[in-house]
Order: C-alpha cells, then structure tokens, then sequence
C-alpha cells in the first residue's frame, strides 16, 4: 500500500493498480513516438518531393531558354567584323571628306576677303556684332548668330556644349531662343574679348540672301496666328501698313496685321523711315544684312558656313571640333521652316514685285551677295 498526502489528506493506492498505471504509460509513449516518427518521416517526403518538383521546373526553364536562345542566334547572325582594308578604306573616305571641306573654306575665306577689298574694316568689333556672338568657354568656340539661317540648330548645340542641357532632342525654338545660357562676347572685358578673338574656333553662317528676306516675311507677318502671338513685331507691320497701304482700315492701322510681301519689300528699301522703328538690337535683325550683324571683313572668322549646305558644313565643323559623338544638326523640322527656298515659292512673291522694288531690293543685299559669293537672281533687272 502507497500512502499520499495532498492538501492535508491521506488516501492509498493498491501496488497493483501502480503497476497497471506505469504499463499504460509505456504504451503511450511508444505509440507517442511511432506518431512522430511517422510525422518526421511524411516531412522528410513531402520536402525531397517539392525539391524534386521544382528541380523539374528549373530544368524546363533552362531548355526554353537555351531553344529562345538559338533561335535568336539563328535569327541574329553575329555581326561581320571589318577586315583591315575596310577599315583602311573608312579612314581614307575620312580624310578625303576633311580635305575637301578644308578646300571649300579656303575658297570661301579667299573671296571673302576679295570682297572685303569695297568694304573698310571696322576699327574694333562693333556693339552690334558682339551682341550677336555667343560664347562657349569649355570647348573655345564663338559663334555669330544670323536669324534665319538655322541659328535655332546651333544654339540647341552650344547649349549642349555648354551644359545647359545633356541633348539637342527635344529643345523647342522658343527654349533656345528665351533660355539659353551661353554668354555674349560684349559680356568679357576688353582683355578677355582680346584673348577670345585670338585662341578660340570663330564661325557663322549665311544664305542666299533675298531668299533669307521672303523667309522673314512669311515666318513673321504673313503667319497670321504667329503674327498676333508675337508682339514684338506688331511695331514694324504698323509701320508698313502705315506708310505704304493706300487707305488702310483703322483695324489694320491699330493691329498692324497682314501686312502684305510688296509692303514688306517697301519697308526694307527705306532705311530713314526704318530708323524710326528699329532702335533696339534684336528683332529687325531677321532682314538686317548678314554682313553687318557679323562683320567679317572686321572679324577673321575660321569658318563660313552656308544654310545650303548645311549638313556637310555641318558634319565637317562637328568633326573639328571633335564632338560629333556628343550633338548632332537636326533638321529644319525642329524650327520653323517656311520653304521659301523652293523655286516656286519663290517666284510667286517676287512675281508681285515691280522692277523699282526689285532694283531696290537688290541694292540693299548687294554686299551679302558680293561677300558670300551668291549668284544675283534672275529675276532682278
């Protein structure tokens, strides 16, 4: 007999019954531990069988890979690799491109200077010229800007050069010409302008020049919407209107719209009634002669380059300078062309035009056409 004692009570339990609650135990414990057992085991199965399946499924993938693979080899045949008499041939296309263009501006300095022989020289650059020319310090560059002959494209460039922006692509007309950083030469002192004019790369461009005149015309007043959206140019169309329309409507006189090519032509042969209205720096420089807005019988520019031409010009002074890799010319789409080139854009206006404003038009761009080497229209008497 086994004696308890529990909270203060005494009871007992039989030796036999001891006996029987021990056996039951033993049982429970084995059947305990064939339970887990048989637990660990099924743990044991279900892990191999999900590693087995994504084993499988990894080795699927790998063989769709390796068939997209080959299929794309054979689709895509590895690139042939130049053989050394083509890469001799590329350098010699190279260098035969870069001869001739240097050739091309020899000629073009040649008869400039030629032509330079009828207009003195200035004593220094004038205020003019040097509010046009802008400046790109890290690559030594100063550019002469002419409206008209694709200045929009090149200040895209110089404003990449200059870190303002990391690409020409996407820069509007209106972001080029509104917030474009480079500085002016008129910004440097006289020493720095000095040293700017000796050590840096000196170009502009210029285009038939006539042609250049019908381009401002039809960009700048005959654009109606663009006309209205720029008021800065509503003082010169008053002004046309004003002095050679025949009895203009009060509408017309105060607005200044729709000023017609004949009128246009006369406001540009009249350089005393011009002075009136053109007392700033920008805006009339869009029909200003290209040879005073860049003074080059006083300025020894490197390069001259020609709108008609624009794309080997191009290329070639990228190559010069070496940047080629970094900004590009685009195309005339990215501003605001006007096609005023086109032969039959071109004799529809002139046809309106009398032999007097003719005669008068000629004699006001005489000198760019003498300067730039252009051939006088056809149509001038």
């Amino acid at each position: 007999m086994l004696r308890s004692f529990d909270a203060g009570y005494t009871y007992s339990i039989p030796f036999r019954s001891l006996g029987q609650i021990c056996k039951m135990r033993i049982r429970m414990s084995r059947s305990l531990s064939r339970m887990i057992g048989a637990c660990i085991l099924a743990i044991a199965f279900l892990s191999m069988w999900e590693l087995y399946y994504h084993m499988s499924m990894n080795d699927e993938a790998t063989v769709d890979v390796q068939k997209q693979s080959l299929n794309q080899i054979r689709v895509q045949p590895p690139a042939k690799k130049k053989t050394m008499e083509e890469m001799q041939k590329a350098q010699s296309s190279h260098l035969d491109f870069m001869k001739e263009q240097a050739e091309i501006q020899r000629n073009r300095r040649r008869l400039l200077d030629n032509a330079c022989a009828d207009i003195p020289p200035d004593d220094e650059i004038p205020m003019y010229t040097k509010r046009h020319i802008y400046v790109v310090d890290q690559y030594k560059i100063a550019y002469c800007f002419v409206p008209k002959v694709g200045c929009s494209n090149w200040k895209r460039i110089l404003m990449v050069l200059n870190g303002d922006r990391d690409s020409v692509d996407g820069l509007t007309s209106n972001e080029v010409h509104l917030h474009a950083k480079m500085k002016f030469l008129s910004d440097y002192d006289e020493d720095q302008q000095e040293q700017i004019l000796k050590k840096y790369h000196w170009f502009f461009f210029v285009r038939e020049p006539i042609k250049r005149a019908l381009s401002v015309y039809r960009n700048k007043f005959e654009n109606y919407e663009y006309f209205l959206s720029n008021k800065y140019f509503h003082r010169f169309g008053k002004e046309m209107i004003k002095k050679w329309r025949k009895n203009p409507s009060k509408e017309a006189l105060e607005s200044g719209a729709n000023a017609t090519w004949p009128e246009f032509v006369d406001y540009l042969t009249h350089p005393d009634e011009r002075e009136k209205v053109e007392k700033d720096t920008h805006f009339s420089d869009h029909w200003r002669e290209m040879y005073k807005i860049c003074s080059p019988c006083t300025v020894n520019y490197d390069f001259i380059g020609k709108l008609e031409t624009v794309q080997t010009d191009a290329k070639y002074l990228l190559k010069t300078w070496g940047v080629e890799g970094k900004v590009s010319y685009l195309s005339s789409d990215t501003s605001r062309p006007t096609n005023s080139s086109s032969h039959a854009t071109y004799d529809k206006y002139f046809g309106k035009l009398g032999k007097q404003e003719l005669t008068r038009l000629w004699d006001l761009y005489k000198p760019d056409y003498a300067l730039f080497n252009y051939t006088k229209p056809e149509i001038i008497p």
